[in-house]
């Protein structure tokens, strides 16, 4: 098959999404099938130029946001140049990954070409509001909602033979974007598995690490991710304050692993709690050390409620590291509590289930590590291939 992944973002931009579509797109190749990436982020960092250039990409051209919160999205340029250039490539299937700009480029194509088109839904845009428009998100809420509906997921999932969900936790968002549940499947996001096991990890690369960041001997809670308001960071740091204030060993630290827009609120934050000493920021790490970056952590931390599926807790669990969480439905089927990993729910216990944990003996953790690392398997890259494929199979001979 040849088929054409859209999506408003790609690399040197790193998020969940587009983790996803790197993924598919190499294992979706390895099975055969020829794809494209079609996108309108331009490449702003060399050190991505070798994973831009081994894949088949067409860049849109793209006009930059204002807001410091979209810097890393883009107001596509229409062309009838690009529509005609992607319909030349004859796509037996259109998988779109993103709501917005990309996805008018994928009507179009539909329209003229007569494509059909599968539709992922990653993310729960409502929550998101708030974060891209911080003064006017939660007055305009509805509004917003409104446009986002009429304006792109409706008019999407119209043209869509199938729409993708992550986790059942997308199912109550479905009346609200205006989209058919008759059309849907829930297929979880695969991860790269190999990537995370010990016979690929440099632990010398590890220790250097330790050593960098002066980590020997110190027992070092992890937040993994892209640092943005939804993501709840700043719950995470204050948790940790407050359940390690009268730890005077000075053998704790939190790791905070990442880059994004609200990295100097975060900073100001940690210097105005007086814990400088005990967190730490690494800024933005190339994808390919996240794997040893995971291998630092004895927890990996998270208090995000914005969360479709969740790659990170997946990662974590497949480099067995377990997950303290935020107890929250896109959860449910993944992280069993006190089996794989652990929940909490609220700050108070939040901060409850992190004094208990630090205390957890050596023999119940090793076993949380194994079952950690035993549902990571359901989760590969390659299951959720095949799932994907069978979906594009579906498509077209129904539009045949």
């Amino acid at each position: 098959m040849k088929i054409g992944l859209f999506c408003d973002q790609y690399y040197p931009v790193i998020s969940g999404v587009v983790v996803s579509m790197k993924n598919l797109y190499e294992t979706l190749e390895s099975m055969g099938h020829e794809c494209y990436i079609v996108t309108c982020n331009k490449l702003r960092n060399h050190e991505f130029d070798e994973e831009i250039m081994s894949k088949r990409i067409i860049f849109i051209g793209k006009i930059d946001y204002p807001f410091e919160a979209c810097k890393d999205y883009h107001f596509s340029i229409f062309d009838k140049h690009y529509v005609k250039r992607i319909g030349e490539l004859n796509l037996d299937v259109i998988h779109v990954n993103s709501e917005f700009n990309i996805s008018k480029i994928a009507r179009k194509v539909h329209k003229k070409y007569n494509t059909p088109v599968v539709y992922t839904l990653h993310t729960d845009w409502t929550n998101y509001f708030s974060t891209i428009f911080p003064v006017t998100g939660k007055i305009f809420k509805n509004f917003y909602t409104f446009l986002l509906r009429n304006l792109f997921t409706k008019k999407l999932a119209a043209i869509s033979d199938k729409v993708i969900l992550p986790t059942e936790k997308m199912y109550q968002y479905l009346d609200v974007y205006g989209i058919d549940k008759s059309k849907t499947i829930i297929i979880p996001t695969g991860i790269d598995m190999q990537r995370f096991e010990n016979e690929n990890i440099n632990f010398d690369e590890v220790e250097q690490l330790k050593k960098q960041y002066n980590l020997q001997n110190k027992k070092v809670y992890m937040f993994l991710g892209r640092l943005a308001k939804e993501k709840n960071i700043p719950t995470i740091i204050k948790a940790f304050k407050e359940a390690f204030k009268y730890d005077n060993d000075n053998d704790k630290v939190l790791l905070i692993v990442g880059g994004g827009p609200i990295l100097k609120d975060l900073k100001e934050e940690v210097s105005k709690l007086d814990i400088e000493n005990k967190v730490i920021f690494t800024d933005m790490v190339p994808i390919e050390k996240v794997p040893t970056y995971y291998r630092l952590a004895y927890l990996l931390l998270s208090a995000s409620t914005s969360e479709t599926q969740g790659l990170t807790y997946a990662e974590a669990m497949a480099s067995k590291v377990p997950v303290l969480a935020q107890k929250d439905p896109c959860l449910n089927g993944v992280i069993i509590d006190n089996k794989n990993s652990f929940l909490f729910d609220g700050f108070y216990d939040f901060v409850k289930r992190l004094k208990e944990l630090d205390k957890l003996d050596d023999e119940k953790l090793n076993q949380i590590k194994e079952k950690a690392y035993l549902t990571s398997r359901d989760y590969t890259k390659e299951v959720f291939a095949k799932k994907v494929e069978q979906v594009y199979i579906e498509v077209i001979n129904k539009n045949k």
